[in-house]
């Protein structure tokens, strides 16, 4: 471990991070599984000293633990005391976690969070010495997922690896099959369709599927936003597209956001175009505090990219 920089231990060694490497993410868009915001523990299933039981089975044989502390919010508790910890090293954080997991945890759960925290940075650095997937192949990034579920079967049994990481695993399955899926010529766009549907059933949890389409939703009207300031289309041409799309109310508001960008975008011109005399002027009268906040960000984003329609700017996106 070198000790010239902090411990880098994060979850995005998860799913998020072979997506990434796998040149997916762009593509899919798959959100990061969603994690409740407490913890709270019942029996510990790990033997007095901590060590995982010598019976661990693969994760395909484990079935989800019922105890509520083995739950992916305790991996969020882990990556925020590792965030503010900032340590050099195993040795030096592991004698701060005591304290950042007091402030995180009952008392009651912090010894045994000790005991299943060291074993997760032991996992995590293990992670870190498997070759990444190569970009866009299903077969090495299932190479990947199988090397890193081995590692995690050296340090958690399986009730802790479904709670602390099904989650994750699933996602990752879903991207394989995905990325398989879309490399198959020998499927027409509807079977592939259909196959992906079956394989995010049989994977995802229905809060998984909900939040995944909620996600989609989204990437889908920002590409429809685009493809309509591309082409120019007026106020009246996107309220019937989006209308016909997604229904009268989601079209309503999405019309209320075109304005509010629209007026968004016409005062940063004014301010932009203003003679630098006039600047701090038209900054107190033009913005609210808040927008001041985010002004030098937003104009330094309009010159990084190019100006689309002038009917339908929206590089310097409202902050509100």
């Amino acid at each position: 471990m070198k000790k010239a920089r902090p411990l880098q231990l994060g979850a995005m060694a998860g799913a998020a991070t072979l997506v990434v490497l796998a040149g997916w993410w762009l593509v899919d868009g798959l959100p990061p599984a969603d994690a409740p915001d407490t913890v709270v523990a019942t029996a510990a299933p790990t033997g007095p000293d901590g060590a995982v039981p010598a019976t661990a089975q693969p994760i395909g044989d484990a079935r989800p633990a019922p105890d509520a502390m083995l739950n992916p919010s305790l991996i969020l508790i882990f990556e925020s005391a590792l965030a503010e910890a900032q340590a050099t090293g195993k040795a030096a954080f592991m004698a701060m976690a005591p304290g950042l997991l007091a402030k995180r945890l009952p008392a009651e759960l912090v010894a045994r969070a000790m005991g299943l925290l060291e074993r997760y940075i032991d996992m995590q650095e293990a992670m870190q010495a498997l070759p990444p997937p190569e970009a866009g192949d299903p077969a090495s990034l299932r190479k990947t997922i199988e090397a890193r579920a081995e590692v995690r079967r050296r340090y958690f049994a399986p009730e802790e690896i479904e709670g602390l990481f099904g989650d994750e695993i699933r996602q990752d399955a879903l991207m394989a099959d995905k990325m398989a899926l879309a490399r198959d010529a020998n499927l027409t766009p509807e079977e592939r369709e259909a196959a992906a549907k079956r394989s995010e059933e049989a994977l995802l949890t229905p809060e998984q599927r909900e939040q995944r389409r909620a996600f989609t939703a989204q990437v889908d009207v920002q590409r429809q936003t685009d493809a309509m300031d591309a082409r120019g289309a007026s106020a009246q041409e996107r309220f019937a597209e989006r209308s016909a799309t997604y229904g009268y109310e989601a079209a309503r508001q999405l019309a209320a956001l075109d304005q509010e960008n629209q007026d968004w975008n016409s005062r940063l011109d004014q301010y932009a175009n203003a003679p630098p005399e006039q600047q701090a002027q038209l900054r107190e009268s033009l913005f609210n505090e808040r927008e001041r906040l985010r002004l030098s960000g937003a104009l330094a984003l309009r010159s990084a990219r190019p100006v689309p329609n002038a009917a339908s700017q929206t590089p310097g996106r409202s902050p509100s």
